[in-house]
C-alpha cells in the first residue's frame, strides 16, 4: 500500500511506496493518548522487529496513514489493529508538524478515554511487544531519568498528554 506524501501546507503531491520514501519526504501520521477512569495514560512498547525506534516505549497507538484514508479513520483502524481498542470515538486534539534525524511528519494528535476494567485490550504482536497503565506523574519521572527508554519525539508525546489531563481535568 502506497503512502501520501504531502508538502509542507500538508497537501497531498505524491504517493510513494513506504521503502521508497526518503528523510525528505513529508508523511503523515496519527498518535492516540488513552487514558482510563483513573486517569492514567497507556503507554506501548514497540516490537523488537520495527525498523525505527524497536524497543521503544510511546503512545498507546501510532500509525502512517495510508492511501484512501484520512488521519480520523487511521487513528480509528490502528487503534483497533496495535491494541484491540474497538468502537472509539477519538477526539481530535491538533495536528502538529515535526523533524527528527531519519523523518519529517505531520502528526494527527488524538484522545480517548477507556474504563480499563471493562476494556479487553489484544496487542497486534509485530508491532506492540509490551501496553501499560501509568499514572502521568510516574511517567513523567521515568522519562526525565530514562529518556532513552522513549521514542526520540515522546517529549511531544508527553506535552500532549499534559494538555489533555487539563481537558480532562485529571
Amino acid at each position: 500500500m502506497k503512502i501520501p506524501i504531502v508538502n509542507e501546507k500538508d497537501e497531498v503531491i505524491a504517493y510513494k511506496e513506504r521503502e521508497e520514501t526518503t528523510r525528505e519526504d513529508i508523511r503523515r501520521i496519527v498518535g492516540l493518548n488513552v487514558f482510563n477512569e483513573k486517569g492514567e495514560v497507556l503507554i506501548a512498547k514497540r516490537h523488537s522487529i520495527k525498523v525505527i525506534d524497536p524497543n521503544k516505549w510511546g503512545p498507546a497507538v501510532a500509525g502512517t496513514v495510508d492511501e484512501g484514508h484520512d488521519y480520523d479513520s487511521t487513528v480509528i483502524k490502528e487503534a483497533e489493529e496495535e491494541i484491540g481498542l474497538k468502537n472509539i470515538k477519538p477526539i481530535f486534539l491538533k495536528k502538529m508538524f515535526y523533524e527528527t534525524h531519519n523523518t519529517r511528519r505531520f502528526t494527527g494528535v488524538y484522545y480517548a478515554v477507556i474504563n480499563s476494567r471493562e476494556t479487553k485490550l489484544s496487542l497486534q504482536v509485530d508491532e506492540v511487544s509490551e501496553i501499560k497503565w501509568i499514572s502521568i506523574s510516574e511517567l513523567e519521572d521515568w522519562f526525565k531519568e530514562k529518556p532513552e527508554d522513549f521514542i526520540p519525539s515522546f517529549y511531544r508525546t508527553m506535552e500532549n498528554v499534559k494538555e489533555i489531563s487539563t481537558i480532562l481535568k485529571i
